[in-house]
């Protein structure tokens, strides 16, 4: 039995015992992974997992059940949960429905067979490769990591015959290194996503992580404040994106009153230099599908182009609310689908993408006369509304007439992320994905970015 085709048996139930709409998501999934510990590699799971996930409604009541799937008997449960949810729900008054046009077709790179075919053995070999490089200076180690291969497909369904299909790879690497002895260890942390396993080099990031491991090693207590330019590595700017840039544009904030964009299309509220785009139709994209988690079709779009604000994007229900067209509700992660039926879909971009500049990070580095260079913050939490921020750095290096000089700790960069994306000096060329939190929607495209106006602040 394949469970997806179990979606339209729910579609039919809940009509049957009396919704006036309905919409059932199905998604079956493939989670293959491997754990090291203490630079030994471990087989942590293979498994498979099918989930449903049923939405009713009724005039303005909607209600939401999910169950996993495994034979006919837990849709019905799922219909009954949903129906008798119908009872108890109070009315909203803004519901419009479900979709009435799905999306159609597949995104080249989504969904690649290399990587959908890879056993456990494959991944413990990548997390073996990682491990050498890590441990080629004898001082360093890996404490842990995770390697992670999933392999999906999802059906959306609804009472309007809108029927949509997806399926997806997602590779998903958590890495740390340790380095140091007798009580005093430096530590070194990234992440590696991508659709293909294929296109990652665990050899370098290997290196790269051992590399940070040992730079925190020699780090020293940053004393004073320092004013000046803050280049900020791919991976944590991305989910400072997400928090802050995803927000903004997200038509549910703006309905509500909670984004400092409302009412702002049309004005500038970045540098020149900044155009961001959501693209769900973008090659390779973790996010990336002709539908989304509703069964909406997607369509790229620009939400800031050469520094003004373009507009925004949304779900079904608040695209008719704020005026844009739908396509960007969703429920599934980029670092793993897992859970994705346990909810119904939210507004939330797809691949939030920061369009590159020309530079590389070393020329970037190079054009700064003092400042500090951040490749990792102990967490990169920026207030989504106001946009202020103090967030601990764990590696760092200052950065003196355009050379990396002191690798520093114990510190804060300050500031406000709004009026930085206002004050950006530098865009650089290549592209990193990244996430928020790890069952969120949503994934982040950036490049390093050079920012003016914020603040290191150590110890008086």
């Amino acid at each position: 039995m394949d469970g997806l085709d179990l979606a339209p048996d729910a579609v039919r139930r809940a009509r049957s015992e009396g919704a006036d709409a309905v919409e059932a998501y199905a998604i079956a999934f493939t989670s293959r992974s491997v754990y090291i510990e203490d630079d030994v590699p471990k087989v942590a799971e293979d498994r498979s997992e099918t989930g449903l996930g049923v939405r009713a409604a009724k005039a303005k009541r909607v209600a939401f059940s999910a169950t996993t799937l495994a034979s006919p008997s837990d849709v019905r449960s799922a219909v009954a949960a949903a129906m008798a949810g119908l009872k108890r729900v109070p009315e909203d008054p803004d519901f419009s429905g479900f979709p009435t046009e799905a999306g159609k077709g597949e995104v080249s790179g989504a969904w690649d067979a290399p990587t959908a075919a890879m056993e456990v053995a494959g991944l413990l070999e990548a997390a073996t490769t990682f491990t050498e490089a890590v441990t080629e200076s004898k001082a360093t180690s890996v404490p842990k990591a995770i390697f992670r291969i999933q392999e999906y497909a999802f059906r959306i369904v609804n009472s309007n015959d809108v029927l949509a299909n997806h399926r997806g790879t997602l590779v998903f690497a958590y890495l740390t290194a340790k380095c140091g002895s007798k009580g005093k260890f430096g530590e070194g942390i990234l992440k590696a996503m991508n659709t293909s396993i294929r296109t990652i080099d665990f050899a370098h990031l290997g290196a790269t992580v051992a590399r940070r491991a040992a730079a925190n090693l020699k780090a020293r207590a940053f004393k004073g404040k320092l004013p000046g330019i803050a280049v900020l590595d791919p991976l944590d700017l991305g989910e400072a994106f997400l928090t802050t840039v995803g927000s903004a544009v997200n038509g549910e904030d703006v309905h509500k009153g909670r984004s400092p964009w409302a009412g702002k299309v049309g004005q500038e509220i970045a540098s020149a230099g900044v155009t961001i785009r959501d693209r769900p139709r973008m090659p390779d994209g973790l996010a990336s599908g002709v539908a989304d988690d509703e069964g909406n079709a997607t369509r790229d779009r620009t939400l800031v182009e050469a520094g003004t604000l373009k507009g925004f994007f949304a779900d079904r229900k608040h695209s008719a609310l704020i005026g844009v067209p739908a396509g960007n509700g969703y429920r599934r992660a980029v670092a793993t689908v897992e859970g994705a039926y346990t909810k119904p879909a939210e507004t939330e971009p797809s691949n939030l993408v920061v369009e590159p500049g020309r530079k590389s990070l070393d020329a970037l580095l190079a054009e700064v006369d003092s400042g500090v260079y951040v490749e990792k913050f102990a967490a990169p939490e920026v207030n989504p509304f106001s946009g202020s921020f103090a967030m601990e750095v764990r590696n760092a290096t200052l950065i003196k007439k355009g050379e990396l000089a002191d690798h520093v700790k114990v510190a804060l960069l300050t500031g406000n992320f709004y009026d930085g994306l206002k004050n950006v000096v530098g865009v650089g060329r290549e592209l990193t994905p990244t996430h928020a939190f790890l069952t969120a929607p949503g994934c982040a495209y950036v490049p390093p970015m050079a920012f003016e106006g914020f603040e290191l602040v150590g110890q008086a």
